[in-house]
């Protein structure tokens, strides 16, 4: 059994026009004439412009990857254990907010 069986179909044809004050065969030949448009607002358009950049972007940056190899072969790399300690329980507490 269909839905559409019991609902009558409702005609907007005829609404539509007489809100645009066109009436019978005026009718289609005003609406072919009336275009689609579309407006983006400034924000969309600095969205959109966003993800190109995002999508440029290489996901690794080989300059920083090649200054840590060469800090590690010198030994002149050292890790903060109280900052990654500070990330780590921050990554925790974030975490612990989002299951609440």
């Amino acid at each position: 059994m269909k839905i559409g069986d019991f609902i009558p179909q409702i005609k907007t044809d005829n609404k539509i026009n007489k809100a645009r004050g066109v009436k019978g065969a005026e009718s289609s030949s005003a609406a072919s004439q009336v275009g689609d448009r579309v407006d983006i607002s400034a924000s969309s358009l600095d969205v959109q412009k966003m993800k190109g950049i995002i999508q440029n972007t290489p996901d690794l940056r080989m300059d920083r990857v090649q200054a840590l190899k060469e800090q590690i072969e010198r030994g002149d790399y050292e890790v903060d254990p109280y900052r990654v300690a500070d990330k780590m329980l921050m990554n925790l507490l974030s975490e612990s907010e989002i299951i609440k």
